[in-house]
């Protein structure tokens, strides 16, 4: 376990360890059932603190977080188990639970729908990523290739090559998968061609990568 962990349940416990001494040391074990509601509540709403960060994407969330939802939710907890305390002669069992199920209704509603809004983002994200990864990849691979050309024409060549698939669209799909695979393997080829200077075979290989990027461009122009 590492410093990191051991720190953070250390300082996550430290509330509920205090709030407990301080709880049965001055107001002992004896008390009401509207007491131990308020105080089974009050340790929920602390434990939901606790695990959210756990459940929740931590890449990408909604403006909501849900790490605030719960924290409000906690002190509004703390609040009516401090009126309670000490109130409680006054106030009224019935009351008090219905309050607390609402409140721990619409907290939980609340939780859930921020937490599949940000599973929503967090896919999507994700998905324009590995999407965008093909176009960063192959763009710098291109320009790689550019800069260990010795040969200007073969240089003019990828710089061309360089711009097409630069000004790709980032989106992809199933369907040009196969192309994207197809123009990896090809600048693999070129760059084994550039090392192994033949210019026929590069300029014939640098065509073909670009046939299939616009191929694969237009694929998925078309599919819009």
């Amino acid at each position: 376990m590492s410093k990191k962990t051991i720190l953070t349940i250390l300082i996550d416990t430290l509330f509920i360890i205090s709030f407990n001494i301080l709880f049965f040391l001055n107001m002992g074990t004896q008390h009401s059932s509207i007491v131990w509601w308020c105080y089974g509540f009050l340790h929920f709403s602390y434990l939901m603190i606790i695990i959210v960060p756990y459940i929740e994407s931590k890449e990408y969330e909604s403006k909501l977080s849900t790490y605030l939802i719960s924290l409000v939710y906690f002190i509004l907890e703390l609040i009516i188990c401090i009126v309670v305390l000490f109130l409680k002669d006054k106030c009224n069992l019935k009351l008090i639970i219905s309050m607390q199920v609402v409140i721990t209704s619409i907290y939980l509603y609340l939780l859930l729908a921020n937490l599949f809004v940000n599973n929503t983002i967090d896919n999507k994200q994700k998905k324009h990523d590995i999407e965008n990864n093909f176009i960063k990849t192959t763009s710098a691979k291109v320009k790689y290739l550019e800069s260990i050309s010795v040969d200007t024409k073969i240089k003019d060549k990828l710089s061309n090559l360089y711009y097409t698939v630069h000004s790709s669209p980032i989106k992809s799909s199933v369907d040009v998968s196969i192309y994207e695979e197809k123009i990896i393997d090809l600048l693999s080829i070129i760059e084994t061609e550039i090392e192994e200077p033949n210019q026929s075979k590069i300029f014939e290989s640098i065509s073909e990568t670009e046939r299939l990027i616009n191929k694969r461009n237009f694929m998925l122009k078309t599919s819009t």
